[in-house]
């Protein structure tokens, strides 16, 4: 017979019960900035989107079919509907003007897009 050996398995540690996740109340009034404007009306933009609604919006753009779709969506739920209609029914918007508002809505909802290879050229 060959001699074994054995080791000893360490003993758990007993788990302490972790502290809850402390969170604040957001402000009612949240700072805005302007985004665009139509003739003189300025239509704004939260200067900050906190994270909540961050990932809300990922959760609903994923179910958007085009970029046009997701934009419309962007600028409702971040400037407001009036938003929304000023853009598409009552300005003369160009295709890159459209873009640019988009770009800065995604931009401050999610961060700056990362660059690609492709980006680039290469």
């Amino acid at each position: 017979m060959s001699a074994r050996t054995t080791t000893a398995r360490p003993k758990a540690a007993k788990l302490k019960p972790a502290a809850p996740v402390q969170l604040k109340k957001r402000q009612k009034d949240a700072p805005r900035e302007p985004l665009f404007s139509v003739d003189d009306q300025v239509y704004t933009m939260p200067s900050v989107v906190e994270l909540g609604d961050s990932i809300a919006l990922a959760a609903l753009l994923r179910f958007q079919p085009d970029e046009d779709a997701k934009g419309v969506l962007l600028v409702n739920e971040l400037c407001g509907q009036d938003a929304v209609n000023a853009l598409l029914a009552d300005s003369t918007m160009t295709r890159g003007e459209w873009e640019t508002v988009v770009k800065v809505l995604t931009e401050k909802a999610f961060g700056p897009t990362e660059r690609t290879a492709d980006d680039e050229g290469n």
